[in-house]
């Protein structure tokens, strides 16, 4: 018997998730679906990260104006 799924975002383990609910009658899918708390931090922490990225090619001028102040 099998009371709840955790795994992350990818889209595959929603399929897996799907499958399962029609092979095991018990596994009721999606409402027992739980995604990892750990990998939605890191997503959230990385978006929030992504804003102070330095855009291609404007790498060096920044390190020249940081080394300079």
């Amino acid at each position: 018997q099998i009371l709840c799924i955790t795994c992350d975002n990818a889209s595959s383990n929603d399929t897996m998730v799907e499958v399962l609910s029609d092979l095991i009658p018990s596994f009721p899918g999606d409402p027992n679906h739980a995604w990892c708390f750990n990998h939605v931090i890191a997503l959230v922490a990385k978006s929030l990260i992504h804003q102070f990225d330095v855009p291609k090619g404007m790498a060096d001028v920044a390190l020249d104006k940081a080394e300079r102040e």
